[in-house]
């Protein structure tokens, strides 16, 4: 699989995530939109994170985050994680 479909499949199912735990409205959800913006806490983009890993199968190793990051950021580190675990 390519980095870009990656990239896309990690940004969708985040998106599925946020729409069916915490009742967000999918148009809102775009990559570059901070996830503070939309009204989640650290504490709830840790659910989304371990969510991530359940969904994958994986262990995020790495979760350096910036203070309010974006989904684009989530894929990000999910990519990075991926990439070191090869």
């Amino acid at each position: 699989m390519t980095n870009e479909l990656e990239t896309q499949r990690v940004k969708a199912m985040v998106v599925d995530f946020l729409v069916e735990r915490f009742e967000l409205p999918r148009e809102r959800l775009l990559g570059e939109t901070p996830l503070r913006e939309l009204g989640l806490d650290s504490i709830m983009m840790l659910d989304v994170m371990l969510d991530v890993e359940d969904r994958l199968g994986v262990k995020l190793r790495d979760l350096a985050m910036p203070a309010n990051p974006k989904i684009d950021d989530i894929a990000a580190l999910v990519e990075r994680n991926l990439a070191s675990a090869k």
